[in-house]
């Protein structure tokens, strides 16, 4: 066994677009002041298709006192989706698959345009206003795509990665228009000799013309901000036309909201179908290979986390002003490795949450703010990325706002061999409570 590192470096250009070779190491810098994450992916078509399915199922159930108005199945593929770009990434393999797979070529520049076309999901009472419309878009799509051997060997995939700018008119007047800027990941997927498969996330920033005002604008209870958060999750296909020239159908939903910085933020939710035409300068033929059968995890030895977590919670003090609390708790957690990229854990979590003693209090309920928990999860183990499904059950929970089965989603990131940082999102069933950081220690029994 040896261990391969692969290392990136994040940067924000705003006027070049590079590429470098290092010691074999590589980076990427992307113009329009987006952080460039090299497209180091890891995953399956199975798992990132049971991600959207779960995306698009259920949707559209939201509680405007949490998340804040973020949908949780968003924020989720959000994570997937840094979690793909892994930098950095310390992985245990065979010495035969790193000699196997070791060349690295330029990534593949291409640009397209396109058209979207869709309609607004009105998901609460507040947005009714906004049932019937037909939003439509033009987009630019500025993009990276590897196809060589050493990306193939980590995700068996050919990820693209880039820029997404687009305009659209929302198609009723109190929502206006709005332009976006975003990051996107998108692994695809060889099905056929000229046709790939893809998915794809992307992130970013908007600017709406039209928010909420009460005078002015007092039906649009969708955005109050004229800058607001910006998520996208979709699938798609690339079909070829020529060695230059692609045709890429897609059908995609969007959400836009602020984040709770102000109400009201109930959000833009709108599912869209498209169609958009791509140039690609230079071609390359596609590489295809396969990966070592070994099974080289099945001796590694449990891996244990002890975590302290904490975060700030917004909330409102008596007089309605707005107030930050302190959350704070610790978590405990054992895992086993079963599979190249997984881990299946166990562990335990219990923490104070200022912003919950606040609110029994004004209620006039006598309750802890207390609560612990016991979890069973998964992880996918992405280089230095660790992304975790949990779900849990409170053992300790004396508050009557929710039911004792919650689930979290996190995203950490391994600094070395004992200490890791990274975020978490607990939920219960649609409704996001918190966005928790966490610093953790780990002990693992080093492999020979």
């Amino acid at each position: 066994m040896r261990q391969i590192k692969f290392s990136a470096c994040f940067n924000i250009n705003l006027v070049t677009t590079s590429f470098k070779e290092v010691g074999g190491n590589f980076q990427y810098r992307i113009l329009s002041a987006i952080t460039a994450i090299p497209g180091r992916l890891s995953g399956s078509i199975g798992a990132n298709a049971f991600f959207l399915y779960w995306i698009f199922v259920d949707a559209g159930k939201y509680n405007g006192s949490v998340a804040r108005q973020v949908p949780i199945r968003l924020w989720v593929w959000a994570v997937i989706t840094a979690a793909c770009a892994t930098p950095h990434a310390i992985a245990q393999t065979d010495s035969t698959a790193a000699e196997e797979y070791t060349a690295k070529q330029d990534p593949l520049f291409s640009i397209g345009m396109g058209v979207q076309h869709g309609f607004i999901f009105a998901h609460t009472e507040d947005v009714q206003n906004t049932t019937g419309a037909r939003p439509t878009g033009i987009e630019t799509i500025i993009s990276w795509q590897r196809n060589d051997s050493a990306t193939f060997a980590i995700c068996q995939c050919y990820p693209r990665q880039g820029l997404l700018l687009a305009y659209y008119d929302y198609d009723v007047g109190l929502l206006g228009k709005s332009g976006t800027a975003a990051y996107f990941l998108e692994p695809t997927y060889r099905i056929g000799k000229d046709v790939l498969f893809s998915f794809k996330g992307a992130a970013g920033l908007s600017y709406l013309n039209n928010p909420f005002d009460s005078i002015s604008n007092p039906g649009n209870q969708s955005y109050s901000t004229h800058m607001s958060a910006y998520l996208l999750v979709g699938v798609g296909a690339w079909v070829r036309l020529s060695e230059q020239w692609w045709l890429n159908p897609s059908v995609n939903y969007q959400h836009i909201s602020n984040g709770g910085t102000r109400d009201p933020n109930k959000g833009i939710n709108w599912p869209t179908a498209g169609l958009a035409v791509s140039y690609q300068p230079n071609y390359r033929p596609w590489y295809t290979g396969t990966r070592t059968a070994e099974k080289f995890w099945k001796n590694y030895s449990t891996r244990y986390d002890v975590s302290i977590l904490g975060t700030m919670r917004r909330g409102y003090n008596e007089a309605g002003d707005r107030k930050r609390f302190l959350l704070g708790g610790v978590a405990v957690q054992a895992g086993k490795q079963v599979g190249r990229l997984s881990m299946l854990t166990l562990g335990a979590e219990a923490y104070h949450d200022e912003e919950l003693d606040d609110k029994l209090s004004r209620e006039g309920l006598s309750a802890s703010p207390v609560k612990a928990g016991i979890l069973l999860g998964h992880e996918f183990l992405l280089g230095r990325f660790q992304f975790s499904q949990r779900l849990g059950a409170y053992v300790f929970d004396q508050t009557p706002y929710y039911d004792r089965i919650f689930h979290r989603w996190g995203l950490q990131y391994r600094i070395n061999r004992h200490l890791s940082a990274g975020l978490n999102l607990l939920a219960h069933r649609h409704i996001a409570e918190f966005v928790d950081f966490r610093l953790a220690y780990t002990f693992q029994k080093r492999n020979e």
